[in-house]
């Protein structure tokens, strides 16, 4: 009797024992559930730049996920919070049963665990496909295309597919749904967060609607040089043979669309090139393209943009595409680049965000960043002016 009675409290202590050695492996889960929700925090803010941050209720949910089977038998919750100095804090709180009924201690274990996370490098932001339906294709490669991007973000906002041989050099190489191929250098990342559109409260529309624009039809010429001052163009331009499409700086809004074949040549500084409806830039054969952006107004940084309700695909087919300077936007649009060689290498500076970008034959996109003597401004959200970041981040607390 008397061992029996001694051996209730020694069964209580080893239980006891056993149950502080769990609580020290539930706390150490909940812990880095926060660490490394801290971090992904971190890194989505500096991407996406002070006027587009991702929502933290994404981060709280990746946390969340961290910690897996231990929410069923506890009580868990986490809380982010952006700092205004990078910093990005996620604090989780988690309840559970204890001896006695929660007598011991009183009201069960409390487990709290704070993590404080910051970046420690930059790097600009300079590709963006922004499909984000399930399952759907952000960026894809084929054959033995590709994109060059030393030092810069390329971020698909769903999948990121290289077929074939083909490759994509960038400083970081990153896909919220998956990456797949062998020709990403470094590896990409998979499971990124999403990096919201960083222009999507912008409003795209000409001053004025094309209907109150006289409809000029079609103009076809392969010898002329045309001059197109700034306005709205309600005419659908075809330049062929050696003809050149020359724009004055100033926004140029199209009504209608722009083909370029054989030798035709676009050309303009300081220009906007704005497409609506379903009409786009088409530019194939040995024509050749040279565009500097806008360097004041509101389109300062922008060189291409299509209205959110236009649909058509833009096209690259000609390897004499050697200058987009500026920022390229198409919201609902797809880039398909299928020159025979480098595209856009002539520019200072890229960037482009897409809702798909296609890269087939032998294209290769170059994306330049160097900003600095650029009479280009880069738009805040992207490029430099995003405050982008992918390694290395630290754990300030």
């Amino acid at each position: 009797m008397t061992v029996g009675i001694a051996a209730i409290p020694l069964a209580m202590l080893v239980a006891m024992a056993s149950e502080f050695v769990a609580l020290g492996r539930e706390r150490a889960l909940m812990q880095t559930a926060a660490d490394a929700a801290a971090l992904s925090g971190a890194q989505n803010l500096t991407l996406v730049g002070s006027s587009a941050r991702q929502s933290t209720t994404d981060v709280e949910r990746f946390a969340m996920a961290q910690v897996g089977e231990f929410a069923n038998r506890a009580t868990v919750s986490f809380k982010a919070t952006q700092g205004s100095d990078g910093t990005y804090t996620v604090e989780g709180l988690a309840l559970r049963p204890s001896f006695f009924g929660d007598l011991v201690p009183p009201g069960g274990f409390r487990i709290e665990v704070k993590a404080i996370a910051e970046s420690m490098q930059v790097q600009p932001l300079c590709v963006i496909g922004d499909d984000g339906t399930v399952g759907g294709k952000g960026i894809t490669a084929s054959n033995n295309s590709g994109i060059r991007a030393r030092n810069c973000i390329v971020h698909s906002n769903s999948d990121f597919e290289l077929r074939n041989t083909a490759t994509v050099e960038a400083g970081s190489p990153r896909a919220t749904g998956v990456a797949t191929g062998s020709g990403f250098t470094p590896a990409a990342n998979s499971g990124a967060l999403r990096i919201s559109d960083p222009f999507r409260s912008r409003t795209i529309a000409p001053p004025a609607d094309c209907s109150t624009v006289p409809d000029n039809g079609l103009y076809v010429t392969s010898a002329d040089t045309v001059t197109l001052s700034p306005g709205i163009h309600r005419i659908e331009y075809n330049m062929t043979g050696t003809s050149v499409l020359k724009l004055l700086p100033g926004e140029h809004y199209f009504c209608k669309g722009l083909k370029l074949r054989g030798q035709g040549r676009l050309e303009g500084e300081d220009v906007l090139l704005m497409f609506t409806g379903g009409n786009a830039l088409d530019a194939s054969q040995n024509s050749s393209v040279s565009l500097s952006g806008r360097r004041s107004g509101p389109w300062a940084g922008f060189v291409i943009v299509s209205t959110r309700g236009n649909y058509a695909n833009f096209t690259i087919a000609s390897s004499n595409v050697d200058k987009l300077l500026g920022t390229i936007y198409l919201p609902m649009t797809r880039l398909q680049v299928s020159a025979t060689g480098e595209v856009a290498e002539g520019s200072q500076w890229s960037v482009i965000v897409a809702r798909n970008i296609n890269l087939s034959n032998n294209a290769r996109l170059i994306i330049n960043s160097d900003y600095e003597g650029s009479p280009v401004p880069v738009p805040t959200g992207v490029g430099n002016q995003a405050g982008g970041a992918n390694v290395p981040l630290r754990l300030r607390q």
